[in-house]
């Protein structure tokens, strides 16, 4: 009997080894954490910094959005926890962090699977593709990794655009805030509005922009993400389409040489403006 029991124990010993006991369940955004801690932080089009990087605005943006953030007492205590964080009242600077570490957990997504969650994203700095699993308690498994590509974020015109206004073409970049220049209003009418803000921003290394050809000679570059008068994105047409009383002759992605890219908001209802002779949209309207 004593021999049987020796036995018992041992297969009970050896079951139990070969499935890692699962520890206490953590909150999502406490699962996210562990992903990132793990595998990274995913790389995302960063909303401070895409389309264009404002100065001071990302700080203007975390003292906005923490009301929002510490009212959420699961979200709040998880990004308190994981930056070390005090638990009174945040400086600007603490704030900035948390808000840095917000942007983070909204921008990776964990999707139920089993007992637990599936993650797949592309990792910042590495911009490896990863896949994998994470458990209730936070144990990350399954993770694979392939290569992968750095996030095409939109970010505007090539350097050398050029805007119309009253006074005869402009390149983008001599563009200041006063300056005036041709917009549509509300009834189509072209009109001379005042520039309201101009920005730029450093892009990554190995940006791509769409090189759009009409079929009247009309040539622009812009990033993908950009989107003409109508709304529609320039990294969504196709030969063909129809485009400011045109047509889409040539649509391809082209290496950026430049270092920057711009854009313009001129005022009036409708934040458009003609680059290179096409009616777009500006991206510092939203």
């Amino acid at each position: 009997m004593k021999s049987w029991a020796v036995v018992l124990v041992m297969v009970a010993v050896a079951c139990g080894s070969a499935t890692a006991p699962v520890g206490a369940p953590l909150t999502i955004d406490q699962l996210k954490f562990k992903v990132m801690d793990k595998v990274g932080p995913p790389a995302f089009c960063d909303p401070d910094f895409y389309p264009v990087a404002r100065v001071g605005g990302e700080q203007a943006s975390a003292l906005t959005a923490y009301p929002q953030i510490r009212a959420d007492a699961e979200l709040y205590s998880a990004i308190v926890a994981h930056e070390g964080l005090p638990a009174g009242d945040l400086t600007d600077a603490q704030k900035l962090t948390l808000y840095r570490a917000f942007k983070k957990l909204r921008a990776l997504t964990l999707t139920p699977s089993g007992a637990g969650y599936a993650f797949t994203y592309t990792v910042d700095f590495s911009f490896v593709h990863a896949t994998g699993s994470v458990r209730t308690d936070g144990e990350v498994t399954s993770l694979r990794t392939t290569p992968g590509a750095r996030p095409n974020c939109p970010i505007c015109l090539a350097a050398s655009t050029v805007i119309a206004t009253p006074d005869g073409p402009r390149v983008v970049i001599s563009l200041r805030p006063g300056m005036m220049v041709w917009t549509q209003a509300a009834d189509r009418t072209r009109v001379p509005m005042p520039v309201l803000e101009v920005g730029s921003t450093l892009v990554p290394a190995g940006h791509r922009m769409v090189h759009l050809r009409l079929a009247d000679g009309r040539e622009l570059w812009a990033s993908p993400g950009h989107r003409l008068a109508d709304g529609r994105q320039l990294g969504g047409l196709a030969a063909g389409d129809d485009v400011d009383g045109s047509r889409v002759a040539l649509w391809e992605l082209v290496p950026y040489s430049g270092d920057r890219t711009y854009d313009l908001l001129p005022a009036g209802s409708t934040g458009t403006y003609w680059a290179n002779g096409i009616l777009l949209a500006s991206t510092l309207s939203g």
